[in-house]
């Protein structure tokens, strides 16, 4: 830029001259900015002629060159400042201790005092320039720093996942400490944050850890249980939350900002080739559209490769194998100066994935280990004991491998010796299928010193499973879960621009949800034999006499359950709305109380039935009903102790005794006639013992069903907070945070009847300290916390006293469910520091002592290994909750240099560490899980202007697979050594 040029914009805008209107937003801005840098460098250049000079007359081109040589080194070394002091906030933002405001990568609505307000897209837009050489020069280059912002929180960038390929949930949160993702598949896996929220399937109830995508609240954790893409950046809040607006969650939330529409044009591209098959590719590109109007971003990802665990049964399939493929368009309006729209929709088809089924089988103990003389498998109910021995009171061999999988290519040593051959045996590949698509609209106004806001939603997510229990034999056929599910949602918003003694936010938030789930079982011809205890087995097959008697027995184990089908159907229906405000009192530059307030009114009902959907070949061996479940059979003697177990009773009509009949006909080929009943009556006490048998055989597997039972949950819930914050100086924060839960319950029915879950309540404390040390070079925030939960929800473990019967072992039978402990305490200090003292070299160390205890669990269920305990229940208080570990770190760090004159070469790697915790939600001893770290790491060598980055790229470095030992059978880390190369750049 010459001299004259600069005279003139300087002149121009020292004299307070408008750009003409025809020249567009961004050009404006571009010419503004480029002023205010030319502006400052002819300053400079004008104090240092104001030196005494030393000839009164020059030549004027010499002066000029001179000028310019002199304006020229000193815009370059400003700009250069400007770009090291913008690369170290990104640095320390990359590496969780410093966030952009929210139009950069936002923090979700920051509750602190000092923070910077969450920028709208029209603020975004305000921010954007033309590039200026190599050096982008942004007009607004505020950052709303943690150290600023009054709550245990940490932030991810979208460039940091990318660099050593960060997908799903899993690999994000292991960037942040004291969150952890709790493995499971596609639908029960869950997230947990100081320790509370591990859970398994369940949609009845509200996650513990929110999680919050471009804006929306989803109301199921697994709705997020996909692979990222075009990522800005991820936060992670600690405590309960809502006072800020969404959905409102007691442990803390993770929030996942896509990288929004700009007018600059833009292509992005990666492309990743790895281990077993492994192809990822990443897309994104937009710009602007019509200038000043609209503009538009789309994305995508493909993400596909074979798992690590073969299926013997069939080498085709492979366990977690993946198969996804996703996209998503965003719009931006910008119509006038204050008002902005963007449009989003993304999409993701059903594909078939191997995520779930993933079990490795072992032997369980023969006798308890705290009750030598009592045998664990009274029996014969486990797998050992079809294929492998029973053995006698005394640990004699009472039985060997039974005789329906003998020479069938499967034995003993194939069950439990999937851990060698990681692999499998699936006579089923169907997995899971699972879909994933929504909409959102968000709307922002700049008017009367005030931004009104508004975000409309839709989400839908499908999942479909079809499990296998981990034989080829022909057992299980058609179960698994289902779930359809529909979320609406819509949130106002309204806050004042900062500035006065009073900051405020505040708005309505609503959410409509319906939800189809579906719970199958189904049984194929192997399943009778497989399922049968040792007396039902003995007396159909094992004993039975050669001859007619041994053929009816093999063919009651088969028709007892082959082709049955059964299947659960819940309906939950919920309706939420919730008024929630924040106010930031500033008394004092220095000194700022925060306070906040959330009112929920909370509908939910839920309706539920279990029946029999296909009675398959043994229709007439039902009983004649299952509660109020009628299925038609005919009345017999259920006492398996009585002589004449399997007669008939008195109590059976024609109908009934024509049914008995056919199956005396149908097995055993006894005469029909003209009396009803007759037939079956002149079977021998062992026949009609055979039959009793196949029945309760039958029955066992059916297990409870129950006609449709409803159950509604109504209540008004609130959350709260105050934090009075204390800046000492510009290098030290302080605040002191109470935060105030009440998380929903939920309406729920076990076993057909109704048992609600009452709502959560957390009383929560933090005092927290953020501070800068030499000149920002290292940056150290701690916090301590102590958190109160009453009626804690969790799964829990009922007592099934209808199956505790029919299984006739002296076991105690549970079904699973939701519901609630007394009390819970969690405590502990969290640490999140960034060193950036090395030129090039940024290292962070983030890391929690945490301690989460039962503090009232008295009725929690016996874990496998105290089974033989005459009580149903135990207590658990004092004992640390499932999945919570004592000692959590995230170590990372990355290196950057220039060489070879125009590429850069680069390396970096996380580490995150877990010490020990147990995994079972019964808290058995088998459930412990030693200490575990998790390693990524990528280096590479790319351009200088990002055209073109190649990365070598490894994931669990160290191959790291610590698991729990399991009662009879465990699921490892899907996820062990992989590498990959990855070619990334823009065009």
């Amino acid at each position: 830029m010459n001299s004259s040029l600069a005279d003139t914009f300087s002149d121009g805008i020292s004299r307070g001259q408008a750009i003409p209107d025809s020249v567009s937003r961004r050009k404006r801005l571009s010419l503004c900015v480029a002023a205010a840098v030319v502006g400052v460098s002819l300053v400079s250049v004008h104090d240092v002629n104001a030196a005494p000079k030393k000839s009164a007359k020059k030549s004027q081109s010499t002066k000029a060159v001179s000028d310019l040589e002199a304006e020229n080194a000193l815009l370059k070394a400003q700009l250069e400042a400007v770009q090291h002091e913008r690369d170290s906030l990104k640095q320390a933002g990359a590496a969780g201790a410093v966030a952009p405001a929210a139009g950069e990568p936002s923090l979700a609505e920051p509750t602190a005092a000092a923070a910077e307000p969450t920028e709208t897209v029209a603020e975004q837009q305000a921010a954007e320039t033309d590039n200026l050489g190599e050096v982008v020069v942004k007009a607004r280059p505020k950052l709303a720093k943690l150290h600023d912002v009054t709550q245990s929180v940490s932030v991810v960038t979208g460039k940091e996942l990318d660099r050593e390929l960060a997908l799903d949930l899993g690999a994000i949160t292991r960037r942040a400490s004291n969150v952890q993702f709790n493995q499971n598949n596609t639908r029960g896996a869950s997230l947990s944050i100081r320790g509370v929220g591990k859970r398994s399937f369940t949609e009845t109830q509200d996650p513990s850890v929110g999680i919050t995508v471009d804006g929306v609240s989803y109301g199921l954790s697994q709705l997020a249980n996909f692979s990222f893409y075009d990522v800005d950046s991820v936060e992670v809040t600690r405590g309960p939350r809502g006072t800020e607006g969404g959905l409102s969650a007691s442990a803390g939330k993770v929030v996942v900002n896509s990288k929004a529409p700009t007018f600059t044009p833009t292509a992005e591209y990666s492309a990743t080739y790895g281990e077993r098959e492994a192809l990822i590719l990443k897309g994104a590109m937009g710009g602007g559209v019509i200038d000043d109007l609209l503009a538009w971003r789309g994305s995508f990802i493909v993400d596909k490769g074979r798992g690590f665990y073969e299926n013997n049964y069939d080498s085709n399939y492979s366990l977690y194998n993946k198969d996804r493929l996703s996209s998503r368009v965003q719009l931006l309006f910008t119509p006038t100066s204050n008002l902005t729209a963007k449009l989003s929709a993304d999409f993701e088809p059903k594909q078939p994935q191997l995520q779930n089924g993933l079990t490795f089988y072992h032997a369980q103990p023969t006798f308890y280990p705290n009750a030598p003389n009592t045998r664990t498998d009274t029996n014969g109910s486990q797998a050992q004991s079809k294929l492998n021995n029973f053995y006698n009171a005394d640990g004699t061999i009472k039985y060997g491998p039974r005789p329906s999988f003998v020479g069938r290519g499967f034995t003993w040593n194939d069950y439990i010796g999937g851990e060698q051959r990681n692999s499998v045996w699936f006579n089923e590949n169907k997995g899971q299928t699972v879909s994933n698509q929504g909409a959102s609209a968000q709307v922002d106004w700049d008017v009367a010193e005030h931004i009104l806001s508004s975000n409309t939603a839709v989400r839908e997510y499908s999942f479909d499973a079809h499990n296998d229990e981990g034989t080829p034999f022909d057992i299980s056929a058609d179960g698994g879960g289902g779930v359809n599910y529909t979320q609406f949602t819509q949130e106002f918003k309204i806050k004042n621009k900062p500035g006065g003694f009073v900051d405020y936010r505040a708005g309505l938030f609503g959410m409509k949800t319906h939800d189809d789930i579906d719970s199958k079982a189904g049984w194929g011809s192997d399943a009778g034999a497989w399922f049968a205890n040792n007396a039902q087995y003995d007396a159909l097959y094992r004993n039975a006499a050669p001859g007619l008697n041994k053929s009816a027995g093999d063919r009651l184990l088969r028709d007892s359950l082959e082709e049955a089908r059964r299947k659960g159907v819940t309906e939950v229906n919920t309706l939420s709305g919730s008024i929630f405000g924040e106010t930031d009192l500033h008394f004092t530059d220095a000194f700022t109380v925060t306070t906040g307030v959330r009112v929920t009114k909370e509908n939910r009902k839920t309706e539920d039935n279990i029946n029999i959907t296909s009675n398959g070949r043994g229709q007439a061996l039902n009983p004649v009903k299952v509660r109020d479940v009628q299925l038609g059979g005919f009345n017999s003697v259920t006492s398996t102790t009585a002589a004449n177990y399997g007669a008939l009773t008195g109590t059976n009509s024609a109908a009934q005794l024509n049914l008995a009949d056919s199956v005396a006909k149908e097995y055993f080929g006894a005469a029909v006639t003209a009396t009803p009943g007759a037939a079956y009556n002149s079977l021998t006490v062992d026949q009609q013992k055979m039959v009793g048998h196949a029945k309760t055989l039958r029955q066992t597997q059916f297990g409870q069903l129950y006609n449709p039972v409803s159950s509604d949950y109504d209540d008004i819930l609130t959350t709260a907070q105050f934090t009075p914050s204390y800046k000492i100086n510009d290098n030290i924060n302080t605040y002191i945070s109470w935060q105030y839960g009440e998380k929903s319950g939920s309406a729920l029915n076990v076993n057909g009847v109704t048992r609600n879950v009452k709502p959560e309540i957390t009383n929560a404390a933090e005092i927290g300290f953020k501070t800068f040390w030499l000149d920002k070079s290292i940056i150290f925030n701690i916090d301590a916390f102590v958190m109160d939960v009453k009626d804690y929800q969790q799964t829990v473990q009922v007592v099934d006293t209808y199956q505790t019967a029919l299984n006739n072992n002296g076991l105690t039978a549970y079904a699973s469910a939701q519901g609630n402990v007394n009390k819970v305490r969690v405590h502990g200090v969290e640490l999140d520091s960034v060193y950036n003292l090395i030129p090039n070299l940024s290292m962070r160390l983030s890391g929690a002592y945490n301690i989460a205890q039962y503090i009232d669990y008295k009725n929690a269920g016996k874990p496998d290994e105290l089974g033989y305990l005459t009580d149903s229940y135990v207590d658990f208080s004092g004992a640390t909750l499932p999945g919570a570990n004592k000692w959590s770190f995230v170590v990372g760090a990355e290196y950057t240099r220039p060489v070879f004159d125009k590429f850069n070469f680069h390396t970096s790697f996380n580490t995150n560490f877990q010490s020990g915790y147990n995994n079972a939600d019964n808290l058995s001893v088998y459930g412990n899980t030693d200490a575990r770290s998790l390693t990524d790491f990528a280096i590479g060598v790319g351009t200088k202007n990002n055209m073109l980055d190649v990365s070598f790229i490894a994931k669990n470095l160290f191959n790291n697979n610590e698991h729990e030992e399991g009662w009879n059978s465990y699921s490892p880390n899907p996820y062990p050594a992989w590498f990959g190369v990855q070619l990334s750049g823009k065009i």
